[in-house]
């Protein structure tokens, strides 16, 4: 017998939606300067100032993501990338920064391939 188990649901550490536009817009620079950086420190460098943009502390992993749900793709949760219970998806965007979905989705939606 075959026994499912849930993902723990982390919590996430901001919500796009809940940020001022002008934060939106720094974020979403800093994550195309992270993703399109030629070495690791322009890559920490955008990883940091992503956080600062968001006014959260950036986690000891030293990466931070959006939601990548491709079943509700409406997820604003912005989460810690070693967060325990991702799933990898896909690179769909111009971003070739790793893609998950957050807990919360991983429970909610089938994975991708089960579509």
């Amino acid at each position: 017998m075959t026994v499912l188990t849930h993902a723990r649901i982390t919590p996430p550490l901001a919500y796009y939606d809940g940020l001022y536009s002008f934060q939106q817009d720094v974020f979403d620079t800093c994550m195309e300067h992270a993703d399109n950086a030629h070495d690791a420190h322009g890559y920490t460098r955008a990883m940091q100032l992503a956080a600062l943009a968001i006014a959260i502390d950036l986690p000891a992993s030293g990466t931070i993501v959006k939601c990548a749900c491709s079943h509700c793709g409406d997820c604003d949760a912005i989460f810690d990338a070693a967060s325990p219970g991702l799933r990898r998806v896909e690179p769909s965007g111009p971003y070739n920064l790793p893609r998950y979905q957050c807990t919360a989705c991983t429970d909610g939606h089938p994975a991708p391939h089960e579509d």
